[in-house]
């Protein structure tokens, strides 16, 4: 059963902006390639996770 992310913002912030912003200054102050890594790692599952179920809950 999938529920909506835009009725918890928080849980929306943490799992997308804030690996985003962490990438963005990561690229500022020359962070090493391991930040980069788990950064996309946590976007990725991120996704699976939270985005994809309500993509395909086809079952009323």
């Amino acid at each position: 059963m999938a529920f909506s992310i835009s009725k918890h913002p928080m849980i929306f912030f943490v799992t997308f902006p804030l690996p985003a912003l962490l990438m963005v200054l990561g690229a500022i102050f020359n962070a090493s390639a391991f930040l980069f890594i788990i950064c996309g790692t946590w976007l990725g599952v991120a996704m699976m996770i939270l985005y994809l179920p309500i993509e395909t809950d086809s079952e009323q």
